[in-house]
């Protein structure tokens, strides 16, 4: 939704109505993940892409249906053939589901109203929008602390919103939900994860870079303010000249963030571990040898923490990918970071199980 926000500004100032596609479930090879969506306006306009133009056509038929009311809002089912696949650089076909239903643009909706006040704030929400049965096409906002703008047409319905909005905000993934047995659509905004680099060492230049390319919002962390500097870390967007054990409280990381300690230096080591093993942030890593976690489990368990909240810390950081350059190690943190967010072990993909099913990621 975010990518249509000026487009829809746009249109509203003719026609406040108009008909939105989204991709909620996909099996095989298909030109566009769960999420894409294009926006339709009454006399044709389009805007996004649902398949990267091999059903835009059949979809904005339907959806011009939809807005002279001849159609209710539903799932549309879409085959694509490995002809169609080869069109779009595919291999092969696949079949996407689109959920399609209209929404007024002009504020009279509260759930819509709320999330352009979500996302001008940087708050993270849910979208949820029901997919089948009577109440088809109605949308409600979930907050992030469980509030909800709008209806989904039915007490029930409205009552599970937020739990099934709660793992999506998480993970920051689209996919089908199911609620008192109907399928409704779970579309989370959230900001983008953060990165907490304790260290402005090489390596967290790199490090800084990388992330970023990724989509996190990266801050760095050190005291001494002669490493830590805009001309060594141009890619950082914050740099804090405090002790990690006064400035990781206030970042108030969650389960999406993550934060890496580079320093090889028992006195940030352990405030930073004893402030992020307190946290509920999502990956906690920390440069060093064998040798050294193991000093440093020691010292942790002497401060009390216990061997399951000691798991959590990731040390050596980072895949074995053999890297020696700080460039290298980085690319392994960042690899191991984005494995632990989508629950994986990494690995290669070759000597990997193939997947049994396909679908809602």
């Amino acid at each position: 939704m975010r990518e249509l926000l000026t487009t829809l500004d746009e249109w509203a100032a003719a026609d406040p109505e108009v008909a939105v596609a989204t991709v909620v479930r996909t099996s095989g090879s298909t030109p566009r993940p769960v999420g894409a969506r294009m926006a339709i306006a009454r006399d044709g306009r389009m805007a996004g892409s649902v398949s990267g133009g091999c059903l835009e056509g059949a979809v904005v038929e339907e959806a011009l249906s939809t807005l002279e009311g001849r159609a209710a809002p539903r799932v549309l089912h879409y085959g694509i053939s490995d002809e169609l696949g080869w069109e779009v650089g595919l291999a092969c076909g696949g079949t996407v589901d689109v959920l399609l239903h209209t929404m007024r643009w002009d504020g009279s909706d509260p759930a819509l109203a709320a999330l352009r006040d979500a996302l001008a704030e940087k708050r993270a929400a849910a979208l949820v929008t029901v997919t089948d049965g009577e109440h088809a096409g109605r949308t409600a906002l979930v907050d992030e602390d469980g509030g909800l703008a709008g209806s989904l047409g039915s007490a029930a319905l409205d009552a599970g919103a937020a739990a099934a909005a709660a793992g999506r905000l998480d993970s920051g993934q689209p996919g089908v939900e199911e609620v008192e047995g109907v399928a409704v659509y779970v579309e989370p905004h959230v900001p983008r994860p953060l990165l907490a680099v304790v260290g402005a060492v090489h390596i967290g230049i790199a490090l800084s870079t990388l992330a970023r390319v990724l989509g996190y919002r990266v801050v760095v962390i050190d005291p001494r303010t002669a490493f830590l500097t805009a001309e060594r870390l141009p890619d950082a967007d914050e740099l804090v000249a405090r002790w990690p054990d006064d400035a990781l409280p206030e970042l108030r990381l969650g389960p999406r963030d993550a934060a890496v300690c580079l320093s090889h230096d028992a006195k940030f080591d352990e405030p930073t571990l004893d402030c992020l093993l307190r946290s509920p942030v999502g990956y906690i890593g920390a440069i060093g040898s064998r040798t050294t976690h193991g000093k440093r489990v020691a010292r942790l368990r002497d401060s009390g923490f216990t061997d399951a909240d000691i798991a959590r810390v990731h040390s050596p950081v980072g895949l074995d990918l053999g890297s020696r350059t700080p460039e290298e190690i980085a690319l392994a943190i960042m690899a191991e970071i984005v494995a632990v967010r989508r629950g994986r072990r990494g690995g290669l993909l070759a000597a990997a199980a193939p997947a049994t099913a396909a679908g809602t990621p």
